[in-house]
């Protein structure tokens, strides 16, 4: 066994940090599915709070906008689903979480610098959240997916090899 890779049996138990890894995914797929769903059902609403926000642009693009972010969280619900059984799109799936989660707390950033006390536009209970504890809500996803595709990046497989009768998936340390 060289020392840049392990070999280990496809048999043995999932790592914690796979397990942890599997629940971001799930937990931004669930998160994505709730938002857009409720943005979808209540879409007046959305788009007039959207209206309310103290970005200009914002008021002229709220009818789009209103159709796009959950078309778009939906597709990405999809996609991060379709990740946790298809190795080679969890990274992207897990990426294009954290940029548009990014994107949401620069939205959040700005609603709490401008002082308006204007309701929260991501619909449902989690609309219920201040725009701080929005704040926190969307670093702790953040978070999780970058240590996700950090942990992802870090131990790469390859294609299971055999090896005197056994199986094993060589994970790659680089």
């Amino acid at each position: 066994m060289c020392l840049l890779c392990w070999c280990i049996p496809i048999t043995d138990t999932i790592t914690m940090k796979m397990i942890l890894t599997k629940i971001c995914l799930l937990l931004l797929c669930l998160l994505f599915v709730y938002t857009s769903a409720s943005k979808f059902l209540d879409y007046d609403k959305f788009v007039f709070q959207m209206r309310l926000a103290p970005v200009p642009l914002m008021k002229i693009a709220a009818p789009v906008l209103g159709w796009l972010v959950p078309a778009v969280e939906f597709t990405l619900a999809i996609v991060l689903a379709v990740g946790m059984f298809v190795p080679s799109i969890k990274i992207k799936a897990l990426k294009a979480s954290a940029f548009l989660l990014v994107s949401f707390e620069i939205y959040i950033i700005i609603m709490l610098l401008s002082g308006s006390h204007l309701p929260c536009t991501c619909g449902g209970i989690i609309s219920t959240m201040g725009w701080k504890q929005h704040l926190f809500f969307n670093a702790f996803f953040i978070l999780a997916a970058y240590f996700s595709i950090k942990y992802l990046k870090k131990h790469k497989t390859s294609p299971a090899i055999e090896h005197g009768g056994d199986t094993y998936k060589i994970l790659s340390r680089a």
